[in-house]
């Protein structure tokens, strides 16, 4: 754990090559800079795919290390599981303390919470597609593809935002029924949306905090877009 607040951290960088670009590495470089030095740099993939040839050079200018990940299984890759591995090697030997992982992978959430609960910082650098689960996990997230490429620190008010987000793009695909111009949704697309069970969402019905309407024959629940929008600042509000 860091200690000196006014000292820099000894960061470990760790990409994932599978799912990050190497054109990013200017940025990745720029935003571990801001919070200390990074004396681990490794890449990781299976080196003898062709696809993953221009991290390469790349590595060589950044002076990364790139770790053979094979794949053993057909469709499958190992990269995931190298990467967890020598994260834990860096964590136990207490090279870094502060780790950047560089993924768009949900599956690193885990991950990300081990070393936040060790006591050390956690950047996370990831395209917009990254869960929201992998961002809340980090302790600063920044998005590789924001124009601004302004770093996004993990506040109620941005998870609002993007949860906002979220819901604007799935009402497109929602049902073109309307009720006062309204978007339907049902109980399914509310728990997805607020990414809650269902038994949640009842509980968010019976104490009022959500309106609804039985809107067909067999009393299923639907509710309005502008009705969730509603719950969802209020909650913001509160958060």
């Amino acid at each position: 754990m860091k200690t000196n607040t006014n000292s820099r951290y000894a960061v470990a960088v760790l990409i994932d090559g599978d799912n990050a670009s190497f054109e990013k590495m200017e940025d990745i470089m720029g935003f571990v800079s801001r919070y200390g030095d990074a004396v681990v740099r490794r890449i990781y993939g299976d080196w003898t795919r062709k696809s993953l040839s221009a991290w390469k050079e790349t590595a060589r200018e950044h002076g990364f290390r790139l770790v053979q990940a094979s794949s053993h299984t057909l469709g499958k890759n190992t990269t995931d599981i190298a990467l967890v591995i020598d994260a834990m090697d860096i964590l136990r030997d207490g090279r870094a303390d502060c780790f950047c992982l560089v993924a768009s992978d949900g599956d690193y959430s885990l991950l990300a919470q081990r070393l936040r609960e060790a006591g050390l910082k956690v950047l996370g650098y990831g395209e917009g597609k990254t869960p929201v689960s992998l961002v809340r996990s980090c302790s600063v997230f920044l998005y590789a593809d924001w124009k601004e490429n302004k770093v996004i620190e993990n506040t109620p008010e941005f998870f609002l935002e993007k949860a906002l987000e979220s819901f604007d793009n799935a009402f497109k695909q929602a049902t073109d029924d309307s009720m006062n111009g309204d978007k339907l949704l049902g109980n399914y697309d509310i728990a997805r949306l607020l990414n809650v069970s269902l038994r949640t969402v009842a509980r968010y019905r019976e104490k009022g905090l959500i309106r609804y309407y039985q809107a067909d024959e067999n009393g299923k629940n639907f509710y309005r877009s502008s009705d969730i929008q509603d719950f969802l600042q209020k909650r913001g509000k509160k958060n």
